[in-house]
């Protein structure tokens, strides 16, 4: 059994995706207390999904994006074989007349497709953890040379707070991550994404989510503050 079907079990289900959908729409609100407006009217407005584990998910975001602007440039990435043929077939059979391209790489080497400053939109769900602490400085460079000024990033990811949480759960995460879905994954607490988010040049505010220690982060590239933050 192939992890793309293991993992497939449980980001497949309608209950993921409506979880998906709301924390899209969060992530654009959130856009508020930077003080900033929607970026999706522009007319050459492009987003990227990192990592798109899914038939369901590639649709979900898909649709989520045309719905607002159906010229949008809409850009998805995934190292799996298995997940990037899914997301084509969804694209080839469903939303063909539109743009969006789809492309198996690895997410440190998207400076060699897409252009500096050519993002208005980032989105990624649980894909942080797929990166040691130095490839994950690494990566949020290049998210912050190919975002736009006005545009913004986000984010769920599971944020260990407190040392309880270190101990047992994020242990129980990665030793089961390793048994059951046969990768491995780091573990990054609140505090080390919030410093990391920072020395790359992000503003960052999060929130908890539905799901225990995974919380929702929205960025933008700037220095002023945020008019609230949890």
């Amino acid at each position: 059994m192939s992890y793309y079907f293991r993992w497939g079990l449980v980001i497949g289900q309608p209950v993921f995706q409506r979880f998906l959908r709301e924390n899209y729409a969060l992530g654009l609100a959130d856009l508020k207390l930077f003080k900033r407006k929607s970026p999706f009217s522009a007319p050459d407005f492009s987003c990227l999904l990192c990592g798109v584990g899914n038939a369901a998910t590639a649709r979900t975001f898909i649709e989520f994006v045309l719905d607002k602007n159906p010229k949008a440039k809409i850009c998805i990435i995934d190292l799996g074989t298995e997940q990037i043929a899914a997301a084509k077939q969804v694209v080839e059979q469903e939303f063909s007349e539109y743009n969006i391209q789809v492309r198996q790489m690895y997410a440190l080497e998207l400076s060699s497709w897409l252009k500096p400053s050519s993002l208005d939109w980032i989105e990624t769900d649980g894909f942080l953890e797929f990166f040691s602490p130095k490839q994950l400085a690494k990566l949020l460079q290049i998210w912050h040379n190919l975002l736009r000024d006005t545009g913004f990033i986000t984010i769920r990811e599971p944020a260990s707070s407190n040392k309880w949480e270190v101990a047992v759960l994020d242990v129980w995460r990665l030793w089961l991550a390793k048994l059951w879905l046969g990768i491995t994954i780091y573990k990054h607490t609140l505090a080390d994404l919030e410093k990391a988010f920072a020395v790359a040049g992000f503003t960052t505010v999060s929130f908890p989510t539905k799901v225990p220690t995974f919380r929702r982060f929205t960025m933008v590239k700037t220095a002023i503050a945020p008019s609230q933050a949890h």
